[in-house]
């Protein structure tokens, strides 16, 4: 099986992750997600608060520490869309305020318009001249469009606010999507993932149901990004995530959960059955043959270890992810490119 590993814009890409490169080394800093991605958003350029931001900070500092570094990536990329997301819930309960109001005070127009209809009915049963009789009907009658025509604004009213809310609903829904998605790979981030796991577990809870978690770790990936650069170790997560979305199926869900590790939520799933998902995953990748498109230059095998956690009824989920990692940490000691269980651990 051949996959083709570079992207579409590879000449664009490659020059924003140069430069992005450069800045982490210009100024000594860590390579890591956060380093990475504030510098390659400043790269592209797209941002200009913080462009501006960096420009000043190059302009007084010869060299920029980590710690401005990540208040930059906290106020510009971590909550961005969250605060996006509470910036329309607030303009949601807004419009909805303004609905209300609409079907109150026409409510309220219809009603009276419906008394003075109501007045000329008993004037009309009450009088004994003929003569004015045209001019109540007459009344009667312009009352009656009036009240028609109201009815009409309101429903053209009710129907535009209520297009509004449905707009806002879906742009809603996918900011929020958003704020849960991983940028490269497309599967949930670390907060998507910690939703989900927290909605699984209570289900588990409630439900006496099984739940287990498998956590991954590409084997020796430093060596891959350092061998055949970060682009390539890019495409290298993308399709690795792609692969775990072949094999998960139902309510079983695939997050990045930092850098070149990943984790499933497993619901209604027990220790045996995702040990065996884990091994299915891992053996088919084993079995991938990893080439360049351009060149057709063989980047080698891609593996990953594995290690697999069973939810118990006293979990927090920080004790359910360590017994996990504790399974992996395990597998990659002893040797890699293994599934290992928290029962192989206890057994040790």
């Amino acid at each position: 099986m051949i996959d083709h590993l570079y992207p579409e814009s590879v000449e664009e890409s490659g020059k924003n992750l140069r430069l992005a490169l450069q800045r982490i080394s210009r100024h000594g800093l860590p390579y890591n997600p956060i380093t990475y991605s504030v510098w390659y958003e400043y790269a592209v350029g797209k941002n200009q608060e913080l462009t501006a931001e960096i420009n000043a900070l190059e302009r007084d500092n010869d060299t920029i520490p980590l710690e401005p570094i990540l208040e930059l990536f906290r106020k510009h990329l971590a909550d961005s869309q969250v605060v996006l997301a509470e910036e329309k819930t607030r303009e949601f309960q807004t419009i909805l305020v303004e609905l209300s109001k609409v079907l109150t005070n026409s409510g309220s127009k219809l009603g009276d318009q419906g008394n003075v209809l109501v007045s000329y009915a008993r004037e009309l049963g009450q009088t004994t001249s003929l003569k004015e009789i045209p001019t109540l009907a007459r009344h009667i009658v312009i009352e009656t469009k009036n009240m028609i025509k109201m009815g009409q604004n309101l429903k053209e009213q009710v129907t535009s606010t209520a297009s509004e809310v449905q707009t806002l609903k879906k742009e809603l829904e996918g900011i929020r999507q958003k704020a849960r998605t991983d940028m490269l790979t497309g599967l949930l981030n670390r907060r998507g993932f910690n939703e989900i796991l927290s909605r699984a577990m209570e289900d588990a809870r409630k439900n006496e149901i099984p739940l287990s978690i498998a956590l991954a770790d590409i084997d020796h990936f430093k060596k891959v990004n350092d061998t055949h650069g970060h682009l390539i170790g890019d495409n290298v997560l993308k399709m690795l995530s792609r692969l775990f979305n072949e094999h998960i199926k139902g309510k079983d869900t695939a997050a990045r959960f930092g850098g070149e590790e990943f984790v499933l939520v497993l619901p209604d799933t027990a220790l045996k059955g995702a040990f065996s998902l884990s091994e299915a995953i891992r053996k088919n990748l084993q079995d991938m043959k990893w080439v360049t498109k351009g060149s057709g230059k063989d980047i080698g095998t891609i593996t990953i270890s594995m290690g697999v956690a069973q939810y118990r009824i006293d979990d927090t989920m920080e004790t359910l992810i360590q017994r996990a990692d504790s399974a992996l940490y395990a597998a990659k000691a002893t040797g890699r490119n293994k599934t290992l269980t928290e029962r192989d651990i206890n057994a040790q």
